[in-house]
C-alpha cells in the first residue's frame, strides 16, 4: 500500500510508477484525512510506502498529521520517497520521527513553488521527469529487494541544520491572507473541492479562504483552469505547473 500527497502531480506520478511494478494500491493522503481513515490492514508481506513532497526542507503539515495517526498492521517493510525541486535536507528525519521507515529515497522532480521561483521550461520539465523515471526504476529495485537504509542522494549539505533553520518559516507561516483572486475567476468551484484542508469556500461567486493558515500546497493555484489564483506578488509571472504524466 502506497500513501501519497500531491498538489501538482509529482508524488502521484512516483506512486503510480512504483505501484505499476509492485502491484500495490495507492491512496491519496488528503482523501484519507478528509475521511478520517487512518487504520489499514495489510496482506502478508505487503510493504508500506510513503511518497511526499518537500516543503521548506520538511514535509507538508498534512503529511505529518496523517503519519501521527497512521496505523497499519501487520507492519513489515516500509519506505519513504521524498520528491523535491532541489534537495530534501532533513525531511526524512521528520518522517522517521512520526512513522519509522526501513528505507528512505529522494527524487528531484520539477520545482513548482511559484511564489519564489519561475517554473522550468517545457524542455527542462521533460528532462527532469525523464531523469526521475530512471530514478524510480532504481527505487523499485530496492523495494523489491527489501533494501534497508538511506538511499537518498538529494539531501544536500548539512541537511538537519538546513531543515531546522528553514522549516519553521513554513510551520509558523502558511498564511492564507496572501492568496488573491483576479477577475478571470469563473466561480467553477474546483479550488474548493480539491483543497486538502477544506480551507476554501465559494462566496459571492468566488473563492474565499476561511482559515488563517493552510498547507500552502498551492493545488488551488496550479489547477485553477482560469489561472485566476495567485499567492504573493511573484506567482502571477512565474507560471503554473501540473505534472503532464498523471491524470487528476
Amino acid at each position: 500500500m502506497i500513501f501519497y500527497f500531491t498538489a501538482t502531480g509529482n508524488s502521484k506520478f512516483i506512486a503510480e510508477r512504483i505501484a505499476a511494478q509492485t502491484g500495490d494500491q495507492i491512496k491519496d493522503i488528503a482523501a484519507c484525512v478528509r475521511a478520517g481513515a487512518y487504520s489499514y490492514a495489510l496482506a502478508d508481506g505487503e510493504a508500506v510506502g510513503l511518497v511526499v513532497p518537500v516543503y521548506y526542507y520538511g514535509i507538508p503539515m498534512i503529511a505529518g498529521d496523517f503519519l501521527r495517526k497512521l496505523n497499519v498492521s501487520p507492519k513489515t517493510y516500509s519506505y519513504a520517497v521524498l520528491n523535491c525541486g532541489g534537495t530534501t535536507a532533513g525531511a526524512g528525519d521528520q518522517i522517521r520521527l512520526l512513522f519509522p521507515v526501513d528505507a528512505e529515497f529522494g527524487i528531484v522532480t520539477v520545482d513548482n513553488y511559484v511564489p519564489m521561483y519561475k517554473t522550468a521550461s517545457e524542455e527542462e520539465k521533460q528532462a527532469r521527469l525523464d531523469k526521475a523515471e530512471r530514478a524510480i526504476e532504481d527505487i523499485i529495485s530496492h523495494i523489491n529487494n527489501r533494501s534497508f537504509g538511506v538511499f537518498n542522494g538529494c539531501t544536500g549539505p548539512f541537511p538537519r541544520l538546513v531543515t531546522r533553520a528553514v522549516y519553521p518559516l513554513y510551520k509558523h507561516g502558511r498564511k492564507t491572507a496572501k492568496f488573491t483572486v483576479n477577475e478571470g475567476c469563473t466561480g467553477c468551484g474546483l479550488c474548493e473541492s480539491i483543497c486538502p484542508r477544506r480551507a476554501i469556500a465559494l462566496k459571492g461567486g468566488g473563492p474565499v479562504w476561511t482559515v488563517p493558515r493552510c498547507d500552502i500546497c498551492l493545488g488551488c493555484l496550479h489547477r485553477c483552469p482560469a489561472g485566476a489564483i495567485d499567492y504573493g506578488k511573484k506567482s502571477a509571472e512565474n507560471g503554473r505547473y501540473l505534472n503532464p504524466r498523471v491524470r487528476f
